[in-house]
């Protein structure tokens, strides 16, 4: 995942201000806790002393002092613990916390990218104005099937559109729960406005939750990135080829509304490459659309339709939901 140089500046800048904000945190904690019990702030001392100490013991080779030391300290710690615990606070209340505890917020881990750094990347560049704030309203917790119609019947299935709907549901937290676990494809079929969004919001939201890198992009802006990649000029090409690392990377690849683009050969080729190269990784994409199955083999070529067809379907019938909400 390659950034020019304003957006590596960007990202850093973040990780910059969570490490100096929990250095401010840990100081306040310091100070307002040493005022109250000064034995703190002289264990704190004396453990600093002692890691001084220890390197300078370890240097020369002197494992007996080394030993003692080691059994000094631990004793220290633990009595520390013992004056937080009677004074009501968790054991950690004088450590450094971080928004990240696998990297400590520097992003990256052994030398590559952390997975929040990934995270980051895509919430910085990527993240829909106003989608974090739509996922705290569209979630599992807020999917309502009374939405759905309880006497309408889909005469394929023989069930009401309620019944579909929780089913659907059901299909989203087995996707959710079995994520890293079972690979899945998931293709989110129905009409404008039955809630193909909201689940796919649903879905997001607990991966996110969860710490997996989701990248969602509308079938316009997913064909327009591939146009870049190929077509844009220099700088834009740039930018699409870092684009296309990151759809290729992301854990969960969320392509919504396809078949509301315009495509071209060459996009529709790239579509494939793209779906190729993520189930070659084993990454798991989701897609949306209006279009039926048959509507989708005869729009893109028989190796994208080919594809499709390996994908979990998943269709939602009802009214519109934004209509329905307005009533």
């Amino acid at each position: 995942m390659s950034l020019t140089a304003s957006e590596y500046r960007i990202i850093q800048q973040i990780y910059e201000d969570r490490r100096m904000n929990s250095e401010k945190e840990l100081s306040r904690r310091k100070a307002a806790l040493y005022d109250r019990i000064p034995a703190l702030a002289e264990i704190d001392e004396q453990l600093i002393h002692g890691s001084v100490q220890a390197a300078k013991l370890a240097l020369e080779g002197n494992s007996a002092s080394l030993d003692a030391l080691s059994r000094t300290n631990e004793w220290l710690i633990g009595r520390k613990r013992q004056l937080l615990a009677g004074a009501g606070y968790p054991a950690d209340y004088l450590e450094r916390s971080y928004v990240c505890p696998i990297c400590r917020d520097t992003g990256s881990v052994n030398g590559n990218a952390c997975i929040c750094f990934r995270r980051e990347v895509i919430a910085q560049f990527y993240m829909d104005e106003g989608r974090e704030e739509r996922l705290q309203r569209e979630n599992f917790s807020t999917f309502d099937p009374e939405m759905y119609s309880a006497q309408s019947i889909d005469r394929a299935t023989g069930k009401t559109y309620r019944e579909i709907a929780l089913e659907a549901l059901a299909d989203a937290h087995t996707f959710v729960d079995n994520f890293g676990k079972v690979y899945r494809n998931l293709l989110l079929n129905g009409n404008t406005g039955v809630g193909k969004t909201f689940l796919t919001n649903c879905i997001a939201k607990e991966l996110l939750d969860r710490g997996n890198t989701v990248l969602y992009l509308s079938a316009f802006r997913l064909f327009e990135i591939f146009s870049y990649y190929r077509f844009g000029d220099r700088e834009r090409s740039q930018k699409a080829s870092m684009d296309f690392d990151t759809i290729l990377d992301c854990d969960l690849l969320i392509i919504d509304d396809l078949g509301t683009e315009i495509p071209s050969s060459y996009t529709t080729s790239q579509l494939f490459i793209c779906l190729e190269e993520r189930d070659l990784r084993h990454a798991p994409t989701l897609i949306s659309t209006n279009l039926s199955m048959d509507e989708l083999g005869k729009r893109y070529s028989d190796r994208i339709a080919s594809r499709l067809f390996t994908f979990q379907y998943i269709k939602l019938f009802g009214k519109d939901i934004r209509v329905l909400r307005t009533l």
